[in-house]
């Protein structure tokens, strides 16, 4: 079964970086429930800088692991040969 991914950049203003990585248990507990995984990486080098990485099963379950309206563009697994 194919796997699909949904992947956002975002920049978090350091006034707001506490209450985006105290939103991020939120989240991967919504992930979790669907169940679907999710990621957050921050830049090496750019505080604030973070991409976030949602992949689950179906299409259904990206959209249920984000808030309505929010789910961005899907990527699907390919497989070789």
């Amino acid at each position: 079964m194919a796997r699909v991914l949904a992947m956002q950049e975002c920049v978090v203003a350091q006034a707001e970086r506490e209450a985006y990585l105290a939103a991020l248990d939120i989240r991967r507990a919504r992930a979790a429930a669907v169940p679907a995984h999710f990621w957050v990486f921050e830049h090496a080098t750019e505080s604030g800088r973070f991409v976030e990485f949602t992949e689950a099963a179906s299409d259904d379950a990206i959209a249920a692991a984000h808030e309505p309206g929010q789910t961005p563009g899907l990527w699907r697994e390919v497989q070789g040969g």
